[in-house]
């Protein structure tokens, strides 16, 4: 655990080397709002337990996972994932070594701007300052597409189906330059 930095109202955001399945505590929280409102049957936190436990054992490729915290209560997590992505099936270039995968971004208290300063202001100065370029990110989540289009260039749009297939769910790709 490394906390890189601070902010107003106590927060601490902390880098955590090693998976430990409360650090997803807000990507549950987000599954539950979703089941309780009807909305989707896409359980990212299944999802995202499973994409640690299979990059894990991959040779070459490596994750973080952050942490955005208030009081000690764990508010926001995302996880950065780098090196040889090709493996992840990310197209290779000649950049592949110095681009990174952000991950299962989630915030439980929105519309506060945490989110906002939490990327721009902590996570992409810190992997720009380890000698990172670009950070590839994919959601499905409509509400985070106008905010993902200001900070970055769209690469794709797609769509695939919910859990049970229930659910057709837009999906974008973006690429942010550091």
């Amino acid at each position: 655990m490394e906390i890189i930095g601070t902010g107003k109202n106590d927060l601490k955001f902390i880098r955590y080397k090693a998976f430990n399945s409360k650090l997803f505590l807000p990507i549950s929280t987000y599954v539950s709002y979703k089941l309780e409102h009807d909305w989707d049957d896409y359980n990212e936190l299944f999802h995202a337990v499973n994409y640690i436990q299979n990059i894990k054992n991959i040779e070459g490729v490596w994750f973080d996972i952050h942490t955005v915290q208030n009081n000690d209560r764990i508010i926001g997590v995302l996880t950065i994932v780098g090196g040889e992505i090709e493996k992840l099936g990310i197209p290779h270039d000649s950049q592949t070594t110095s681009t990174l995968l952000l991950k299962y971004f989630h915030i439980i208290d929105k519309g506060m701007g945490y989110g906002s300063y939490w990327l721009k202001s902590v996570i992409f100065p810190y992997y720009q300052s380890k000698n990172y370029s670009k950070i590839l990110i994919s959601s499905s989540h409509p509400k985070s597409f106008n905010f993902y289009e200001k900070i970055g260039e769209e690469m794709e749009s797609y769509t695939k189906m919910s859990d049970n297939q229930l659910h057709e769910r837009k999906c974008k790709t973006f690429s942010i330059s550091l």
